[in-house]
């Protein structure tokens, strides 16, 4: 055989087995899928490295995202950025616009948040009213008149109270010496006089009705003014007044009447309050006044407290995320084709030049064993 025939069919043979040796171990990367058997034995190389090392790979990549590119530093940096700050304010301005637009409403909020929040939010609020006036009623209930009262208003009851006797004793003169107050003496001293027998009946002819009258007129107003009636008229407003201070509420009020005064109390307070309404008002009309300071200034206040939080809970986040893990998984979901479809698409170039250096590293490998053979 010529030997220039030699060296060149050296060189294509050495250039077709670099070369499909290359192709063969890039398509190996991948194929078979599966592992092949003959005689219940597996063949060797099967299934592909890939598929082989899929569960240990996936996690690795995982993991290298996650410490290496996906890191806490790395969204911190994002949060932290012009851009970001640009996006959150623009955020809060659009959403100050809605609100002023639409008249949006706490409730709104609420129902974007869960659907029923707002029902729930009332329901919460009026069950604990309806819990803390029941719990207030039930330690008032057990306590004393005087534990109620203000201590100011107490005070000026005890005022009140000191200027009774003489009111008591300048409204019973009044009466006494009214012409209502001489009817009804007259009336009573008549009926007096008809039915005490004859003795109580001949005063009419030592004196008249009206004579009688008019001195027990005199002497009632002698008995009110005397000292010693004013004294006692005094002891007993005081006692009255002090036992009735130390009465306790449960001795005057049922268990049904404090039950019903607590419902009326808690229902009233709810139509007070009106909660349900409040869920209903345009937040912008709460308080103008604020509601316009906050578009001025307050909404950069937020946006920088947003940014804030963020930065400082990231790493918080982003461990509870467990990014790797979610990486590996979804890495694991994906069809081997389909990777393999997504790494030729990516890595084409690159596995085509090394099937090409293949086919060059062969053929010269060729062609020194050719010229190996001839010249030796």
């Amino acid at each position: 055989m010529n030997d220039g025939i030699q060296i060149i069919l050296m060189m294509v043979i050495g250039a077709l087995i670099g070369g499909l040796t290359n192709m063969l171990a890039i398509r190996m990367l991948f194929r078979p899928y599966e592992p092949k058997y003959i005689f219940g034995r597996q063949l060797p190389f099967t299934p592909g490295v890939i598929p082989r090392r899929r569960e240990e790979a996936s996690l690795k990549m995982g993991e290298i995202i996650t410490q290496h590119l996906l890191t806490p530093d790395a969204f911190i940096s994002k949060i932290d950025s012009d851009e970001t700050r640009r996006f959150i304010m623009l955020f809060i301005d659009r959403q100050i616009e809605t609100m002023e637009s639409e008249n949006l409403s706490l409730r709104y909020f609420m129902e974007r948040i869960h659907e029923g929040l707002s029902e729930k939010v009332m329901r919460s609020f009026n069950d604990a009213l309806d819990e803390k006036v029941a719990e207030e009623g039930s330690k008032l209930y057990g306590r004393s008149i005087e534990s109620l009262i203000p201590k100011d208003a107490l005070a000026t009851l005890d005022l009140k109270v000191d200027g009774l006797q003489p009111q008591l004793t300048s409204k019973i003169s009044a009466y006494i010496n009214s012409q209502k107050g001489y009817d009804d003496l007259y009336t009573m001293a008549d009926e007096f006089v008809q039915n005490r027998g004859r003795l109580a009946r001949s005063l009419k002819y030592i004196m008249t009705t009206d004579s009688i009258v008019r001195n027990i007129q005199k002497e009632l107003n002698k008995l009110i003014h005397d000292p010693k009636l004013t004294d006692i008229e005094l002891r007993i407003i005081n006692e009255e007044y002090e036992r009735l201070k130390k009465t306790r509420l449960d001795e005057i009020v049922t268990e049904g009447d404090r039950d019903a005064l607590i419902d009326s109390i808690g229902e009233t307070l709810k139509r007070r309050i009106d909660i349900d309404g409040i869920l209903d008002y345009p937040i912008k009309d709460f308080n103008p006044e604020m509601f316009n300071t906050f578009k001025e200034t307050g909404k950069y206040k937020l946006g920088s407290n947003i940014i804030e939080y963020l930065k400082a809970n990231t790493g918080r986040i982003v461990e509870k995320l467990h990014l790797a893990h979610v990486i590996k998984n979804q890495i694991d979901s994906f069809e081997l084709s389909h990777i393999e479809k997504l790494v030729m698409e990516i890595s084409d170039k690159e596995f085509r030049m090394i099937t090409l250096l293949g086919f060059f590293l062969g053929g010269m490998i060729g062609i020194i064993q050719g010229l190996i053979v001839v010249f030796l």
